[in-house]
This record gives structure tokens, sequence and C-alpha cells, in this order.
């Protein structure tokens, strides 16, 4: 799978894109197509995506491995300013980004790239965050995560079995509680194992 098949509409920083998050919620928008729904979530997405780059600390063993890299990578990041899972998401992997100059994070909006999104479907369905990485140098295609930890996919999946007609807004709220308890530290050790995966595969 060669980058000849990914046409990016635009892209931007994580910076930038924490930044439209903002001017989204000032203007009472979304990104995407909006909803009522999607612009209340994008107002609370706002709060988290600052709060939790601001606060998350990337851990000594992760450093380690990060700083050891030496490929070029491009990290495409589809996401959407109302994904509650992409907010909690996004900065931990930004900060990860940050701790090497090889590594180019690239945020793209969903709606805007159905052509990559329908690539990197996740059982059938356009399900984000979704990150693609890909050798800078080469465009090839190297590996990919998401939407969302396992450890946290799998707390989704034992309470849609004990609580088959739960409401939308219960569920969202039990989601934002598991991942509050987590503090990000899942989905970086599995994130992290998974990039070991990818540079041992580059080598």
């Amino acid at each position: 799978m060669a980058t000849s098949k990914y046409t990016i509409n635009k892209e931007y920083t994580f910076l930038e894109f924490k930044e439209i998050v903002t001017n989204l919620v000032t203007a009472g928008k979304s990104s995407g197509e909006e909803t009522a729904e999607r612009i209340e979530a994008t107002k609370i997405n706002s709060q988290r995506i600052n709060r939790i780059y601001k606060t998350f600390l990337v851990s000594d063993t992760t450093k380690d491995v990060i700083n050891k890299l030496k490929h070029n990578w491009d990290w495409l990041l589809l996401i959407e300013s109302w994904c509650g899972d992409g907010a909690q998401l996004s900065p931990v992997i930004a900060k990860i980004a940050e701790l090497n100059p090889h590594i180019h994070l690239k945020i793209i909006f969903r709606d805007e790239h159905e052509d990559i999104m329908n690539m990197h479907l996740t059982n059938g369905a356009k399900s984000i965050p979704k990150l693609i990485c890909l050798d800078s140098d080469s465009h090839q295609y190297i590996g990919e995560w998401g939407p969302r930890p396992i450890a946290i996919q799998e707390k989704v999946k034992e309470f849609k079995t004990a609580n088959p007609n739960v409401s939308h807004e219960e569920f969202v709220k039990n989601l934002y509680l598991w991942y509050a308890q987590d503090k990000g530290l899942s989905f970086e050790k599995e994130f992290v194992a998974l990039i070991e995966s990818w540079d041992k595969n580059s080598r």
C-alpha cells in the first residue's frame, strides 16, 4: 500500500488542529456534518484536548523507545472535532511524536478524506481515530492503529453485553470515566509496543 493511493486535501499539525477545535467552539460549530450533539461534543473535546496535552507525561520507557527511532515516518491521524476517543488520544499521540524529529504527525479530517478512510475501516465502519504510519521516504505503508485502546475496548464490550439497552449518554459517561481512570497509560503501552514492531519491520 503506497502513498500514491493517498490524496491529502489538507493536513494540520496537532497544535493547528487544537486551535481549529477551539475556533469551532467559539463559532458554535463542529467539523464534518454538524448536529447539535456533535457541536456539544466539540465543546467538551476542546477542554479535554487542552487538559490532556498540558498534563500528560510520557514515560521514560516510551522516551527510550521513541528516541532510538531512525526512520522518517509520516503519521496520518484521521479524526474529527466531535470524536470523543480522538480527544482522549490525540494529545498523547502528539506528545509521543514530539519526542523524535523523524516522526511527522499529520492530522487530517475523516470526512474530507473518504478514500483514505475507506482503505482503513474497522469491521466495515469508519471508526476514528485511526493512525496510519507511512515511510516518509519510500512512501510505503508501515502499519496502523485505532480506533480505541484494547483495554478500553474490552471494557466497552463487557459494558454493552451487560447493558444491551444502555443509552448513548450513559455509555459515553462510562467511556470517559474509563479514560479518566486509565490516564492514557494503557494506550501508551499498547502504542509503543506497536511502534517497536513497526521499527523491526522497517529495518
